[in-house]
């Protein structure tokens, strides 16, 4: 079974299927691996791997619309993170716990995808909220979870209080930043979210057909004027810059052709 002497070392190899996009021999790996973990005596050591292999057959089972058994796959990584979590608390590693406790946001909203995609809306929300108790500056968390609502019911009818609150969190952003060539916006040290994600969102709660009230679609608007100004600033500065940098370079273009000179 795929080298199980050295699982770390398979869920290595499972990340590098899923980076090449060969979804269906990762998927394979990944729930080999698991099940023998699951079945297999364990040390604190198989334990984080355990978590980390359920954490890669629940993202493949996503990747590949198996929605039903990405949830199984996601609840047992509930319970197996939960162990791991009593194990990290107990050794008193602050580090460790920040870190898996960050993982436990992305693992929650990834739950409330596939439960959206399932059809499932209380279980979705249920999720993102979750995830948004962990981590109140998680962007994604309120996007994906006004975007459910939106998706499973067709409107945005009884999510007022969460347009209200993503409304909160953008205001409280520092603004559009382009972070690796991606232009988005966070709050505080939180992940960057891409404007088009964020727009598809804003664009729905502006939508008064949508079933939100004239001043939340007046205050997304806002919002969205907000954005567009601040991502036409970036663009000009950039433009500027670039300007500056080309102008800089030609004035380092000697004026004469000094080589025509000397053999004239």
């Amino acid at each position: 079974m795929f080298g199980m002497d050295d699982p770390a070392k398979v869920v290595v190899q499972i990340r590098s299927y899923i980076g090449e996009g060969r979804y269906e021999i990762a998927e394979v790996m990944a729930q080999e691996l698991s099940t023998h973990l699951l079945h297999s005596k364990r040390d604190i050591h198989l334990d984080a791997v355990l978590v980390t292999a359920l954490r890669e057959w629940v993202r493949i089972l996503h990747l590949r619309g198996q929605y039903s058994e990405a949830h199984s796959a996601a609840r047992r990584l509930a319970k197996a993170r939960k162990v791991r979590l009593k194990q990290i608390a107990s050794s008193g590693d602050r580090d460790a716990w920040s870190d898996e406790k960050q993982l436990e946001v992305e693992d929650l909203i990834l739950h409330g995808r596939i439960e959206s995609e399932r059809g499932r809306l209380r279980s979705s929300i249920s999720r993102f909220n979750k995830a948004i108790r962990i981590n109140g500056n998680h962007l994604e968390a309120r996007l994906s979870k006004l975007g459910s609502r939106w998706r499973i019911q067709g409107s945005l009818k009884g999510g007022k209080r969460d347009a209200l609150q993503l409304l909160d969190a953008l205001e409280r952003s520092s603004g559009v930043e382009r972070i690796g060539g991606v232009m988005g916006m966070r709050n505080g040290e939180g992940t960057l979210v891409s404007l088009d994600r964020i727009q598809s969102i804003l664009n729905g709660v502006v939508d008064p057909s949508l079933g939100l009230n004239k001043g939340i679609n007046e205050r997304a608007k806002s919002c969205l004027v907000r954005i567009n100004a601040e991502t036409a600033q970036i663009e000009a500065g950039e433009r500027e810059a670039d300007a500056r940098l080309a102008a800089a370079i030609d004035s380092l273009q000697p004026s004469m052709d000094y080589h025509s000179y000397s053999t004239s």
